[in-house]
């Protein structure tokens, strides 16, 4: 017979061990990890091994690395808030499985262990839909599905939708952890783009590739930048605009989707950012510039891993029929373009004017959305493989590097040109140039490739051209490549104003801007090399009497410029948003010497990029020399019938000589 038997139940002596997901926990102990801390993922190579996660209040959390026998150790307590965040020493490249293990000092039956952990290099891949299309809507799917397991070593994180009003520190549930990028995962999981271009690199580096995905579509690009960066004044404007947002969606908010998909990825260490966006922004276009160097600010900072490489896409051909139209793709693309000129480091730019085969369907879905992702991540990839890796190779397409005018012809010189310009393949004559006279009307231009870099460009019906503009339209059909057939970068050298009419947006700011600074200048399409934002005025000597342009971008997208061309000089007339004016100079006539009058007394020259001063005058003399900016550099005493030399930078300067009281000056321009 059985007797009835009571066990007092002691909750301190009964352990009840439950692992959930990253979660591991006993009692109240528990280890919780971050979903893109999982089993299969891959730690970026040599740099600090960064793990994450919450538990108890006071208990202390140890972590193992082993990696090919070795084992890395370290601990850290549980602060008061739940958090704990420790460094591993950093490692180099492991193709082999590597193995973490979590657990709590003193409750060593509490234990999270992750495997077949790999270290390389961790690309964070952002942006809107073109950066989600995944790898089942390229057109090479078959191909790139079968083959996807001769890649084991590809592997790839998703944070999923997750719009929030607030920065949080954990991704939507729904965000998985870390996958092999196999043959059954990479189809509706991985980003077309983004798996091309880890693939590429793998190809070339044979070392482990990770993807950091987070993406939605038909986001504009402040819904990715974080809520603090809008506390910068020169966001003012933007960060007052709501009139934007089509009433009732909130999912185009600031920061929204920073805040769920990027915030709690934070502390991840990456080896760059891959970034597809724009589409939703050429509403505004002229501020693209602009909002997407402060983006890249903003991630750069909250990663705190310096200036991590952003690779970036171009906005692809779209739908129209015309060859030339003013419109906000072609606006918005020279954005993206000036960006790269925009003194923002470790920057690099896809052309994609040529991928999309199906800009005039009907299926809007589908003409926004070119299938044809492989040469969009295969160029990121040759940016990369130059940029970051530091192969030597031709990465980017044709682009002009100056232009000439000259009669009725306008020559222009392009860099990355490889072996030589060339035409498309099929294709008998070059197509897409457009050129123009100062009655701002455009005509289809004949244009023909000269020499390996230079195209010469006319036409019949403007006899003094003073601009020319390639791929300028929606759906361009230009046709002009280099030798490892990447497209030219569509471009114009006027700075017009756009044709196109932009809707004026709300503002909550108390004033309007006063920057009427600009951010370069060129002369026949190349940079003044001593600009300065605070120089006014330059003097330029030119390599040939014929025409010289003069092109130039403000600092602020909201200025405005106006050139004025008068016999020798330009003026550029920069107009701020709250009305303010500022003037640039560029003269084209040289600086005098010494005057006729004291020319036999006083003898300045040059020699090997030297300036040489003689004084003839039978006096001491004292001297002084300022540069460009009026800054004193140099006071002298030169003897009656002495020469001295002075070495100094190439540039502009002024020279004062003083004697009895009586001063006379000079510029003289060393070159």
């Amino acid at each position: 017979m059985l007797k009835n038997i009571s066990i007092p139940i002691k909750p301190l002596l009964i352990l009840l061990l439950i692992g959930l997901g990253n979660t591991a926990y006993a009692e109240n102990h528990v280890i919780e990890l971050p979903k893109c801390i999982s089993s299969h993922m891959v730690l970026q190579r040599e740099t600090p091994v960064k793990l994450w996660g919450w538990g108890t209040p006071g208990d202390t959390i140890i972590v193992e690395l082993t990696r090919q026998g070795q084992i890395f150790k370290d601990s850290v307590k549980v602060d008061e808030n739940k958090r704990w965040l420790i460094r591993l020493p950093a490692q180099p490249v492991c193709s082999e499985a590597c193995k973490l293990k979590f657990h709590i000092k003193g409750h060593p039956e509490i234990t999270q262990t992750l495997d077949d952990i790999l270290i390389g290099d961790v690309w964070f891949a952002g942006g809107q839909s073109n950066m989600e299309k995944k790898v089942n809507y390229m057109l090479e799917t078959g191909q790139y599905t079968q083959e996807a397991d001769n890649y084991p070593q590809i592997r790839s994180f998703r944070a999923s939708y997750y719009p929030q009003t607030s920065p949080q520190e954990r991704v939507n549930s729904a965000s998985g952890t870390w996958f092999v990028c196999n043959s059954t995962e990479i189809a509706d999981k991985v980003s077309a783009v983004a798996y091309v271009y880890a693939r590429s690199l793998y190809e070339n580096l044979n070392i482990p590739i990770g993807i950091m995905q987070s993406y939605r579509g038909g986001t504009e690009i402040e819904t990715w930048m974080s809520p603090g960066i809008f506390n910068d004044p020169e966001l003012c404007k933007i960060a007052g605009r709501k009139a934007y947002i089509t009433p009732g969606t909130a999912s185009q908010d600031h920061s929204l989707h920073f805040n769920g998909q990027i915030n709690p990825l934070l502390n991840f260490p990456i080896k760059g950012f891959i970034f597809y966006q724009g589409e939703s922004n050429i509403k505004r276009a002229l501020e693209y510039r602009f909002m997407m160097r402060k983006l890249i600010e903003d991630w750069r900072n909250l990663w705190g891993m310096g200036d991590l490489p952003f690779y970036y896409v171009q906005l692809p051909n779209i739908y129209a029929t015309s060859s030339y139209d003013e419109s906000n793709w072609p606006d918005c693309r020279e954005q993206q373009a000036l960006l790269l000129s925009d003194y923002v480091a470790n920057l690099g730019m896809a052309v994609t004017i040529d991928t999309n085969d199906e800009a005039l369907n009907p299926d809007n879905n589908i003409n926004i959305h070119p299938h044809n992702k492989k040469p969009v991540g295969e160029r990121l990839a040759r940016i990369a493989l130059k940029n970051t890796y530091h192969f030597d190779i031709l990465a980017e397409g044709p682009a002009v590097n100056r232009y000439e005018f000259s009669g009725n012809s306008v020559y222009l010189y392009f860099k990355n040109y490889g072996d030589g310009l060339k035409i498309k393949a099929g294709e008998s004559s070059l197509k897409g140039f457009i050129i123009s006279g100062s009655d701002k009307k455009f005509y289809t231009a004949t244009a023909t490739i000269h020499d390996d870099s230079t195209v010469v460009v006319s036409s019949s019906s403007v006899s003094s051209p003073v601009a020319v503009r390639y791929d300028w339209a929606r759906n361009p059909i230009g046709n002009l490549y280099n030798s490892i057939d990447i497209p030219a970068t569509p471009f114009r050298t006027d700075i017009w104003k756009s044709k196109f009419t932009y809707t004026s947006f709300q503002s909550s700011c108390t004033s309007k801007s006063s920057d009427a600074d600009l951010m370069m200048i060129k002369v026949n399409g190349v940079t003044l090399p001593d600009f300065d934002p605070q120089k006014l005025t330059y003097n330029y000597i030119p390599e040939n009497q014929n025409y010289q342009d003069v092109s130039a971008v403000t600092n602020n997208p909201f200025a405005s410029i106006v050139k004025v061309e008068t016999e020798n000089k330009v003026t550029l007339k920069v107009t701020a948003e709250n009305g303010s004016v500022q003037s640039y100079e560029i003269n084209f006539k040289s600086p005098t010497s010494i005057p006729e009058n004291t020319i036999q007394l006083f003898h300045v020259f040059q020699e090997n990029k030297k300036i040489i001063i003689q004084n003839n005058s039978g006096k001491q003399h004292q001297i002084k020399i300022y540069n460009h900016n009026g800054q004193h550099i140099i006071s002298d005493k030169i003897k009656e019938n002495e020469q001295k030399t002075y070495t100094l930078p190439l540039g502009v300067y002024i020279i004062d000589w003083i004697n009895s009281g009586q001063s006379n000056s000079m510029k003289f321009i060393l070159k």
